[in-house]
């Protein structure tokens, strides 16, 4: 099975709502009235691009509609929070026919059966999403943002003024352009500065800071939006980051005090300026800070991920941000050699593409790049953000590097329940206490080291950790816990996960095939790569993975903590992969994935040292498998995942020893996984005592 066949299991009333959208106008069963069967609440769910793309048909539930009848009169359509999400201009139902017209020449067309509606969104004539609804039974319980941080913060008292391109001039006498929003008044104010590639242009922001008593300033990065230079992604953004803060730091009407924010490549950029220390920075408050570009982007543990390549295309425009909903990432990805891949899809290859490729081990060029060898250069105090779907990973990897040294800045890590883009990315209900407004921690962060008011952010303990399963917040002062009881789950005979080590046990064996790599469930024009989707199918299917699963347990277990693997295997090859994946196993049979890691053969002695097989000898591999924050209920079950790919988000490894990124040319390999005695393969979890 190709990675673009595979299709999550869908209920049968789904399948018989896809069979109707076929056919469109066919009979699908007794209709009850029009107004009747479009009435009521429905959840609805939706996915980029106007037909299956990608390794998954995957849905996220981003709202609810409400109709009264086959009307405008009484319909909405709004977010899990309870916000507006589109505004109907119409609403016209035809047979089974749904028309639903919004704003900015968009409109729904979808096909109504039962319980069941699904079509496509468009703008004119363009796809653009994939869209589901599915009839509610009851009334929707929103999920307004939990004021996790109470206590007083700056109200939005002042009025606003806007000044949309405000050049500064960089050392090397590159212009980078500026969007400025200011407080109507006195001031002196703090500036509140993010650095991004997204386009400077952010009205909603600006006012949202400038009416709290801050100057905004959000500038495009050099080759973005107003800017000139060359985008050239990580580069340069030290240099350019110390010239923006101290430039900042001088605009009429500050305090000279600079704080940075940002979410994902924007919440590295604070990192790489605070590294630079210029010396009016005052605090940072990066959100799902993109990790050190070897353990994430564009290499994951110097794994290189395809799922690049959407990002290419979002950016590619120097003055827009592209549409990558219809981006043909399945035939891209399919292509052999992957330096082509950018091109097959569509997308831009910028020079800094043909630099990745380059350096395929950890060099001096990844070493200038690298954030986490110089945290011990940040001195300002660091609110870290993100969640534990969050794929970007830099958050809690650089408040565990920095705890380590000796003398450190103040840190604070909020974890939420999130995705890279947020909670609405992610599978499932977190409860009441699930969604925050991450905005209004940095402003409580903000009003203590830019305004210097008294409130407590410096006092608080270290760590806000949601507890998925519990569904709730618990404030923590370490990473990992102190009470953390380090359990190993060994992988056993038979496909069993246990507790107590191996004795004598023969190895387990598959074949891994790079022309029909084990499938990872993305699609990666969403740019997250860690949701929590079912692999139930995967694992029934697949003949090339082994799973190893406990018996039910006996009693809700919390593993809140980072995750790890250790394998002993062997390959028939001079290169491979050894991916490993936890989840949770629902009494139903469903596999949700929890967190994932890989190791490449050849990087086992360090990813500076390069080093081939010697095919059939047994090595050690330890993986890591980030961490996580979740009570599994009793009656569930743990399993263990391995295999040799999972594609598309990591590359295929072609097994020959070769260039993996350059070739195409490739081997099957014969792979073993041992777990005796001598070679206790297993994964070592953090169990938190309840």
């Amino acid at each position: 099975m190709r990675f673009s066949k595979l299709r999550r299991p869908l209920s049968t009333a789904l399948q018989v709502a896809m069979a109707c959208s076929v056919l469109f106008f066919a009979d699908c069963g007794r209709q009850a009235p029009a107004g009747a069967r479009l009435a009521g609440d429905w959840d609805y769910y939706r996915m980029l691009g106007a037909a299956p793309n990608g390794g998954f048909e995957a849905r996220r539930r981003f709202g609810v509609a409400h109709f009264d009848g086959p009307s405008k009169d009484g319909a909405w359509l709004r977010r899990r929070s309870g916000d507006p999400l589109e505004s109907i201009v119409s609403v016209s139902l035809t047979g089974d026919t749904l028309v639903l017209s919004l704003t900015n020449n968009r409109a729904i067309k979808a096909v109504v059966n039962g319980d069941t509606i699904t079509g496509r969104l468009y703008r004119g004539d363009q796809p653009l999403d994939r869209i589901w609804l599915t009839r509610r039974t009851s009334a929707p319980a929103w999920e307004p943002n939990y004021p996790l941080w109470p206590g007083a913060a700056s109200e939005p008292k002042f009025a606003v003024k806007i000044e949309p391109a405000v050049p500064m001039t960089a050392r090397d006498g590159t212009t980078l352009m500026n969007f400025v929003a200011r407080p109507v008044g006195d001031g002196p104010f703090g500036v509140v500065m993010e650095r991004t590639p997204y386009l400077r242009t952010d009205k909603a922001a600006g006012e949202f800071w400038a009416s709290r008593g801050y100057i905004y300033v959000k500038q495009d990065v050099r080759g973005r939006g107003g800017s000139g230079g060359v985008l050239d992604m990580n580069a340069m953004q030290e240099q350019d980051g110390y010239d923006a803060v101290e430039w900042a730091a001088a605009l009429p009407g500050s305090n000279g005090k600079v704080g940075m924010i940002g979410r994902s490549n924007p919440g590295l950029y604070c990192w790489y300026a605070a590294i630079a220390q210029p010396p009016h920075l005052a605090a940072i408050a990066p959100a799902v800070a993109t990790a050190d570009p070897l353990r994430l982007v564009p290499y994951i543990d110097m794994v290189f991920s395809p799922t690049i390549v959407p990002w290419l295309c979002l950016t590619g425009v120097k003055e827009t941000m592209s549409d990558v909903s219809n981006v043909d990432e399945v035939r891209a990805f399919n292509h052999l050699p992957v330096i082509e891949s950018a091109e097959l899809a569509g997308c831009p290859r910028p020079h800094f593409w043909d630099d990745w490729f380059d350096h395929q081990k950890d060099d001096a060029y990844w070493r200038a790049l690298s954030i986490e060898r110089r945290l011990n250069k940040v001195q300002v105090p660091v609110l870290g953000i993100a969640g534990w779907h969050d794929d970007a990973r830099g958050t809690i990897r650089n408040y565990v590097e920095i705890d380590k040294l000796p003398r450190h800045p103040l840190q604070r890590v909020v974890m939420d329940a999130g995705a890279h883009k947020g909670i609405d990315y992610v599978n499932g209900n977190f409860g009441p206490k699930g969604r925050i407004d991450s905005r209004l921690l940095q402003v409580r962060w903000f009003d203590h080291y830019l305004k210097g008011i008294a409130n407590g952010v410096d006092t608080e303990p270290a760590l806000d950790l949601f507890i998925m399963g519990d569904n709730t917040w618990r404030q923590e002062r370490e990473w990992p816990l102190a009470r953390t009881v380090w359990t190993d789950f060994y992988l056993r005979a038979g496909g069993v996960l246990d507790t107590a080590a191996p004795g004598s046990e023969p190895a387990d064996q598959y074949r891994y095939d790079p022309g029909n790599p084990t499938p990872y469930l993305v699609d990666a024009r969403e740019l997250e790569l860690n949701i929590n989707e079912d692999y139930q199918a995967v694992h029934a299917e697949r003949k090339d993975l082994l799973t190893y699963t406990t018996a039910p347990l006996t009693k809700d277990t919390e593993i809140t903590g980072p995750m790890t693997a250790t394998l002993w295997a062997a390959t028939d090859a001079r290169d491979t992969d050894w991916n490993v994946m936890i989840l949770d196993v629902y009494p139903d049979g469903r596999a949700v994935h929890i967190q994932d890691g890989v190791a490449r053969a050849r990087f086992r002695k360090g990813f500076d040292k390069p080093s081939l097989l010697t095919p059939g000898e047994i090595c050690r591999y330890d993986i890591d498998l980030w961490a996580t924050a979740l009570v599994i209920p009793a009656g569930h079950r743990i399993r263990v995942a391995v295999a040799s790919a999972g594609f598309p988000k990591y590359d295929r490894n072609l097994n020959t020893g070769g260039d993996n990124e350059r070739d195409t040319k490739y081997v099957v390999a014969q792979q073993r996984i041992f777990h005796d005695a001598a070679h206790p393969s297993h994964v070592r979890l953090p169990i938190i005592p309840r």
